[in-house]
């Protein structure tokens, strides 16, 4: 049985280290590539704490455990710079160990992501969008699937997404009521030629038809970079080039409203007096920013949950498909200003 010093020696970290990070101390100051890490080889060397040892010899073990998989169309590399993609693989986890249920997780590029391995699952959650041909492929071998941030084959799949069309509208709407209307957008574009997708093009898609109904659009003002922090940061260098700037900024998410934010405090440009930002997302460090950024909060560990109960209905017999949609929130901080006339 796994023991706090062989995580520990694992990970390359202290003892004392281990368990701050398995008992949730907030306190610590450790980076999160680091925490993941403790985490990760915890599972692996599937640790349980002296209260789970006691409840489980305290009762039979369960002959029949779930088995369910959690396949993501990121890296583990590419994951742990999206702490959206991260919170809805968390939720998944949470509730799945909440209800006892082991969790396979295949990330994209794994060798297990194979057919044997996805016949032996009892469900599949599915994060992210994939090539059909992979759709195929999942349904061959899966009877029970649902798809997380994605919404293909409705009449097949169960799935948990946002409106984000209606969210980028209701957002630049908010901008248009404080007064702002020279509104800019800064987004991220990645293609990722093996699933055949393109990300972000449904944000730049709703933002560019909301201002163009409300007659503020303005092509120049469009900046399509990464989904990345330095992506955010190199997009507003490019945007302090302009002769003419915006009043306010729309970020296709919080990593890129960061980046840009400090291209802004680089330049002595004062945020919001000067140029005001919105996120989306509600990363945890939002809050942490100078001035903390307003953002549009998504309930990303929530749909993780939600896809897990959904995997468990179809388990229970449930055959039709259905598809959940969250609401987003507006987190009103600091990098907003209401423009007077």
């Amino acid at each position: 049985m796994a023991t706090i010093k062989d995580i520990a020696e694992r990970a390359g970290v202290s003892i004392a280290t281990v368990s701050r990070v398995l008992n949730y101390d907030k306190t610590l100051s450790i980076s999160s590539i680091k925490r993941k890490l403790i985490l990760e080889v915890a599972e692996e060397l599937e640790y349980e704490t002296p209260r789970n040892r006691n409840k489980r010899k305290t009762k039979k073990k369960r002959k029949d455990t779930l088995n369910v998989g959690i396949l993501h169309f990121l890296s583990l590399e590419q994951e742990l710079d999206d702490p959206y993609y991260i919170a809805i693989r968390l939720g998944i986890e949470k509730l799945c160990r909440d209800k006892e249920i082991h969790i396979t997780k295949i990330y994209r590029g794994s060798a297990n992501f194979t057919d044997a391995e996805l016949k032996q699952l009892d469900g599949l959650v599915v994060i992210g969008k994939f090539s059909n041909d992979e759709i195929d492929r999942i349904q061959a071998c899966c009877e029970r699937v649902v798809f997380v941030d994605s919404s293909p084959r409705e009449g097949l799949f169960d799935s948990v997404v946002i409106d984000a069309e209606n969210t980028v509208k209701t957002t630049i709407e908010y901008l248009l009521r404080l007064g702002y209307q020279k509104i800019g957008y800064i987004g991220g574009k990645e293609k990722l030629a093996e699933y055949n997708t393109i990300l972000g093009e449904t944000r730049k898609k709703a933002f560019i038809e909301t201002v163009t109904k409300y007659n503020v659009y303005r092509g120049d003002w469009i900046f399509v970079g990464e989904f990345s922090h330095e992506s955010g940061y190199q997009m507003m260098k490019s945007v302090l080039e302009l002769d003419k700037l915006p009043e306010v900024f729309f970020a296709a998410n919080d990593n890129i409203a960061i980046g840009a934010m400090k291209a802004l405090y680089e330049a002595g440009i004062r945020v919001p007096e000067q140029i005001g930002i919105i996120g989306l997302n509600d990363i945890p460090t939002a809050q942490y920013t100078l001035p903390p950024l307003t953002t549009v909060k998504i309930y990303s560990e929530y749909m993780g949950e939600c896809a897990v109960d959904l995997l468990l209905e179809q388990i229970n017999g449930r055959k039709i498909p259905k598809k959940l949609t969250i609401p987003t929130k507006l987190i009103k901080r600091e990098t907003l200003k209401e423009i007077k006339d």
